[in-house]
């Protein structure tokens, strides 16, 4: 097998152009030198000795853009990850949304779920689960189907519970998941509140305006270039009800284009910002 170490600007830019042409799925906007490291793996884990083959799998195997898709959009996460931000949200949904009636929340870039089964235990926690309604999306459909079914390797939940652990030192985490031999699987009640579809946040007709109460969209943004960002905060803005909370990751290094005429920051450690 040969290792490929490095492609050009120029064969990363000809790629992205054919695909959005081909298919309207748009790379163009993704933060160069993170797209770059993400096709360099994926043409060495598929023995691609160049651009030009990983283009000919995209002619010949008209199912490959969906492979592509989930190699590149591949996320790391863990649920309760950061755990100071959850304790500081869970102070500030109760604060602010306890009288609420309903609460709508966006996980905008949800990957396997683990974000979204976080918040789902808050709720429980703080007894708002009921009258919470979520939407999860995301463009990777195995992160998807994976957030859907709530299945994770027992390995991968000793990560989630020693999070689990310094958010909530009392708390019961073996409640909200069943152990099947080398699986865990997440209590179904903790979704119920939650409708998981595919979107391209780049190229993808947003929510209605004024939809959401809450909007999480963490570390998702690190791999978009400055234009998309800016597109992104425009959109979420919009999709924000007045005094509806923004959370960005702690990897987002972008408060610098966040409009303070749009979003106020109410909290510099967890990231969240109020909508104006």
């Amino acid at each position: 097998m040969t290792y490929i170490s490095n492609v050009t600007d120029a064969e990363i830019q000809s790629l992205t152009e054919s695909i959005l042409t081909r298919y309207g799925i748009d790379f163009t906007c993704y933060e160069p030198k993170s797209l770059k490291r993400r096709i360099l793996r994926l043409l060495n884990n598929l023995e691609l000795a160049s651009i030009h083959e990983l283009w000919l799998r995209f002619l010949r195997d008209p199912q490959f853009v969906y492979t592509f898709m989930n190699e590149i959009s591949v996320g790391m996460t863990s649920m309760f990850r950061d755990p100071d931000m959850w304790k500081i949200l869970k102070t500030r949904i109760n604060s602010d949304f306890g009288a609420a009636p309903l609460i709508d929340i966006w996980h905008a870039g949800c990957s396997t779920g683990e974000e979204v089964y976080s918040m789902g235990i808050l709720l429980e926690e703080i007894n708002m689960r009921h009258k919470a309604k979520a939407v999860a999306t995301d463009f990777n459909q195995d992160a998807l189907l994976t957030s859907k079914e709530g299945i994770y390797h027992k390995i991968k939940m000793i990560e989630n519970e020693n999070n689990f652990r310094k958010y909530s030192l009392l708390g019961d985490f073996g409640k909200y998941y069943q152990r099947d031999v080398n699986q865990c699987v997440m209590d179904a009640n903790l979704i119920n509140h939650v409708k998981f579809s595919y979107q391209n946040l780049i190229t993808e007709t947003p929510p209605s305006p004024f939809a959401f109460d809450m909007i999480l969209c963490r570390n998702v943004m690190i791999y978009f270039d400055t234009k998309a960002k800016i597109k992104l905060l425009n959109e979420f803005y919009q999709a924000l009800k007045p005094g509806g909370l923004f959370i960005i990751g702690f990897f987002d290094t972008m408060s610098h284009l966040i409009d303070d005429d749009k979003f106020e920051l109410i909290d510099d450690r967890a990231k969240i910002f109020r909508r104006l």
